[in-house]
């Protein structure tokens, strides 16, 4: 299966089984779903986290979640972007998918972390 991962900022394409086993060595753990994004769902595109990015030491901020100039979010560590059908199976991205992810995560931003005195660079999701 066709599959778009954001890793280190870098958003790439890979083809992978479509298994359980394989998103989780992707995310680096247990999976989690979230609601990000309006056009996202419109187009039936998922975004597969780790469950528990936010409290696990070392993993990169990657997506910051943004509406009306303010950050609501940040999503940690590899983020994989799949479909579904209409009975909720993680199937591949179309083409047409593909291009929205892109286009949906093209403005990068930078955060600071003022408690390690640390720049990184993510890329913006405005909702």
């Amino acid at each position: 299966m066709k599959i778009l991962v954001l890793s280190g900022g870098v958003l790439e394409e890979r083809e992978i089984k479509n298994t359980l086993e394989d998103l989780q060595k992707i995310v680096g753990g247990y999976i989690e779903i979230p609601f990000l994004s309006r056009v996202f769902n419109e187009n039936k595109i998922n975004i597969i986290i780790n469950e528990e990015g936010k409290f696990i030491e070392g993993l990169e901020p990657e997506i910051a979640v943004i509406k009306d100039g303010k950050i609501l979010d940040i999503v940690y560590g590899n983020c994989v972007f799949a479909s579904h059908d209409h009975e909720g199976n993680t199937i591949e991205l179309n083409e047409e998918q593909k291009q929205i992810v892109e286009e949906e995560l093209e403005t990068d931003i930078v955060l600071k972390d003022q408690s390690k005195d640390r720049h990184y660079l993510v890329r913006a999701l405005f909702i």
